[in-house]
């Protein structure tokens, strides 16, 4: 057996077990509160300019298969985002891996081509997902200041190396 080989990383690396497992111990409603209390917080001028009314009511689920949670929120108004714990099934779910998620968020790979390649899964009302994907694919992560731009760079960065690790 080549022992480059022996030792070689997945190119795409899954979340394991032992560090999913206090994720998972932790209720879904907790997951959502602070997942809604960042993105308020983070959009909160757009939230202010009424460029995520398109989302009033809407209830959307952001699922992290290899953790495995699920956030629930709902869009409401000037309120922002909040918990949503609605039995009703989500009018859009995205769902992947947390390594995908990540490389979504941190554009490190196109978004087109996480969708695409069934990476990042979209299901329900689609053309509300496009809206939404069209709405971020246009957002300025750099000019939005504070930590996300610093965040999201160590991230990128963190995942280029592993790339070049598992290459």
């Amino acid at each position: 057996m080549n022992p480059a080989a022996f030792f070689r990383l997945p190119s795409r690396p899954a979340l394991p077990a032992p560090l999913a497992l206090p994720l998972k111990l932790i209720p879904g409603p907790v997951h959502s509160i602070a997942l809604t209390t960042v993105l308020n917080r983070l959009f909160a001028a757009r939230i202010r300019d009424g460029e995520f009314e398109f989302l009033r009511d809407r209830i959307l689920a952001l699922q992290v298969r290899d953790a495995p949670v699920e956030y629930r929120l709902r869009f409401a108004g000037s309120a922002g985002f909040v918990p949503s714990q609605s039995p009703q099934p989500p009018d859009l779910a995205i769902s992947g891996a947390l390594y995908d998620l990540l490389a979504l968020t941190t554009r490190h790979e196109d978004s087109d081509t996480l969708f695409f390649n069934r990476r990042v899964i979209m299901e329900g009302d689609t053309a509300l997902g496009l809206e939404l994907k069209n709405l971020l694919d246009g957002m300025d992560w750099e000019a939005m200041g504070g930590p996300l731009p610093p965040l999201l760079r160590v991230a990128s960065n963190l995942m280029a190396a592993y790339e070049r690790l598992s290459g």
